[in-house]
């Protein structure tokens, strides 16, 4: 039987793993209880000022422990896979950082061992928890710009913790991989339906990955585009254009408002409520699933993340001739 609140494990040191804990202590039902990090001082420094009881040494210790009820695996990824197998195989339910694995034989893999294993497995896409999110597609789904026709996204990656293997293709380096996941899926949840049609092109330096990238794609009968880009100062943000208006979300990653723009050219501003870390939002549907048993997110679904990965795998493909498995 799970406890009043749920404890996490978390595996990894950097700043995505502080920002998670960070949101546990905001959350309601949820608490750190446990960390692991391959530098077992950083760790458990980390531990020290994030107020986590206890440190291993062991990563196989962190998912044999019974206290546990999830790990939050924020690892590189080239580790996602192995760990999160191991994680589940020792009976741990998982949240996995994006990009989920390299390659979607391993995805499918993980999600059929956790089935088989009545455990609960999701890749971590907060930025659809987002309130402003949650706001503009109530507010597409109203038809406060009439019919969508095309929706723009902007983003602005930062590489700044990945620097030591975000250029090798081996180590899931590269501005699509890591950054594509976001907004596919902020286009299919936005819109209601799946990506259909998709293309693009990138830039690389010789012999290294993709730092910038330009995708076209197709949701049914919604036209999208997508920048993603580490090495130039790109301003992130999202547009939806429809038939009576567009709907505007700069920096949509800390914004807490939309602007809407009419035909007539009237414009509105629509505020989030209960504006805090997109991750917050994310961590109260987990333990929300968790709660009532549930094996899988009904907003992250498996079926969005593989299909995000047939897309990404795809391009690889065209792009380098590497399938990523």
């Amino acid at each position: 039987m799970m406890a009043e609140k749920v404890r996490y494990g978390i595996v990894g040191t950097n700043r995505l793993a502080v920002k998670f804990v960070e949101a546990l202590k905001e959350s309601a039902k949820g608490e750190a209880v446990a960390n692991f990090g391959h530098d077992y001082k950083k760790a458990q420094q980390f531990a020290q000022e994030m107020a986590i009881p206890d440190t291993y040494d062991e990563l196989e210790s962190l998912f044999n422990d019974d206290s546990i009820d999830i790990v939050y695996l924020a690892i590189k990824n080239e580790d996602h896979y192995e760990s999160a197998k191991a994680a589940l195989e020792a009976g741990k339910n998982v949240l996995l950082e994006k990009p989920f694995t390299r390659h979607k034989v391993g995805a499918r893999e993980l999600f059929l061992l956790a089935q088989q294993k009545n455990l609960f497995i999701m890749e971590s896409q907060s930025a659809i928890f987002l309130p402003i999110i949650e706001k503009a597609k109530q507010l597409i789904d109203q038809g406060m710009i009439g019919e969508v026709n095309f929706i723009d996204i902007q983003e602005n990656y930062d590489t700044t913790d990945k620097k030591e293997w975000f250029t090798r293709l081996s180590a899931g380096g590269g501005a699509f991989i890591n950054g594509g996941t976001t907004p596919i899926g902020l286009i299919q949840y936005l819109t209601g339906k799946d990506v259909t049609e998709w293309n693009g092109f990138e830039f690389n330096e010789v012999g290294e990955t993709d730092t910038r990238c330009n995708l076209a794609l197709k949701a049914d009968d919604v036209l999208a585009n997508i920048i993603i880009a580490t090495d130039f100062g790109l301003e992130t943000k999202i547009v939806v254009y429809g038939t009576k208006g567009r709907l505007a979300i700069p920096n949509y990653w800390e914004a807490k408002m939309a602007y809407l723009k009419t035909a007539t050219g009237e414009l509105k501003k629509f505020k989030a409520d209960d504006q805090q870390s997109e991750i917050v939002h994310e961590i109260n549907h987990i333990n929300e699933a968790l709660a009532n048993k549930e094996l899988k997110s009904s907003v992250v679904t498996p079926e969005l993340t593989m299909h995000t990965m047939t897309i990404i795998e795809s391009m690889y493909q065209k792009w380098y001739g590497d399938p990523l498995n």
